[in-house]
């Protein structure tokens, strides 16, 4: 039990401090906006990052608790509202963010290459930084849970119908993933009748 509360990621409001006692001023953790999409459920809200990057937090706790969090409903766009959401990282498909995507002095050189994945009822297309040489798909298995694409677009139907997102950077979860495929150059994404396939982009 104490293993698994030290792995949650506990976000909760700051109480103010006692003025009599005497304590050293920790620096407040930066808050970052995010949006986070479950099987049939996308919610809006804050986290506190405790780390330097949203990837390397998602990877580190099996549990994310959102504040002031907006949940809208996929299948028939019902929403409700939320001072606090506790999700764990089973239930968690996609998540993108707004704001920097993290400290560029932790990013490596690497090679981008363009792959369709299908998690859960959303489609998702973007760039995976790879080592050069490296098989994409063979290194994105080899990820951890939770994997960045940049330049993304989600695609997923809603009770109003179709709907694309496009957005910098998303971070998909690996276990949740149904398949995924490289995009050679050219290539263009379609949605016929509810399922989805991929097509050449004609001259």
């Amino acid at each position: 039990m104490i293993k698994h509360v030290a792995r949650r990621l506990r976000l909760v409001l700051r109480q103010p401090e006692d003025p009599e006692v005497s304590t050293p001023a920790a620096p407040p953790a930066a808050e970052l906006e995010l949006v986070a999409y479950g099987e049939d459920v996308r919610l809006s809200g804050s986290i506190r990052m405790e780390t330097s990057r949203l990837t390397d937090l998602l990877n580190g706790f099996d549990e994310y608790l959102l504040e002031d969090v907006l949940a809208s409903s996929i299948s028939d766009g019902g929403v409700a509202r939320a001072s606090e959401v506790l999700i764990p990282r089973s239930e968690l498909l996609l998540v993108h963010a707004t704001g920097p995507r993290g400290d560029v002095r932790l990013r490596t050189r690497t090679i981008e290459r363009g792959m369709n994945l299908k998690v859960g009822p959303y489609l998702v297309t973007g760039n995976v930084h790879t080592v050069a040489g490296m098989d994409p798909i063979l290194d994105f298995r080899r990820r951890r849970s939770m994997v960045p694409l940049t330049d993304a677009s989600i695609e997923y139907l809603s009770g109003d119908g179709p709907v694309v997102a496009h957005v910098d950077f998303v971070v998909v979860n690996r276990a949740a993933v149904e398949w995924v495929q490289v995009l050679e150059s050219g290539a263009a994404l379609s949605r016929l009748s509810g399922s989805f396939e991929v097509r050449r982009r004609r001259a």
